[in-house]
């Protein structure tokens, strides 16, 4: 006796028993495409969110140097030089004059640019890469 298929008592019509299987197979691949392609898209996010959280430490390393920096009171002392072991960044604050004229053809004394550079030293041991990886800087009126 003969039996391709098997018959649904609710609706007299014939099933393949064949299909349960590569109906399951497809499901499966279906299911782990799906996966793999939100596991990589959840690998890029974490990527992304760990470098945003180290650009921000970064920029709370030069924000806190310039403030010290500005703090003081002779320009001399507001060179300074800081490391932040855990980031592995230097922190550096260089004070540069401005050559400026106001509207008499006077030059102004006492404005100067204090700017502050963090370099990876990570980078600069690996690639001898002097290039600072972020810069801040603010006015200094110091007459």
């Amino acid at each position: 006796m003969r039996t391709s298929a098997t018959v649904d008592p609710t609706s007299r019509r014939p099933v393949a028993a064949g299909y349960v299987l590569l109906e399951i197979i497809i499901a499966l691949t279906v299911f782990a495409v799906a996966v793999g392609g939100l596991t990589s898209v959840l690998h890029a996010s974490l990527d992304s969110a760990n470098t945003l959280r180290r650009s921000a430490s970064i920029r709370r390393g030069l924000e806190a140097l310039l403030i010290e920096a500005r703090q003081k009171p002779k320009r001399e002392e507001m060179v300074l030089t800081a490391t932040d072991p855990a980031l592995g960044m230097e922190y550096r604050s260089t004070l540069e004059e401005l050559k400026w004229i106001n509207r008499r053809g006077q030059p102004v004394r006492g404005l100067y640019i204090l700017r502050v550079e963090a370099r990876d030293l990570r980078a600069t041991a690996a690639r001898g890469s002097i290039e600072p990886a972020d810069v801040a800087e603010v006015y200094v009126y110091r007459p």
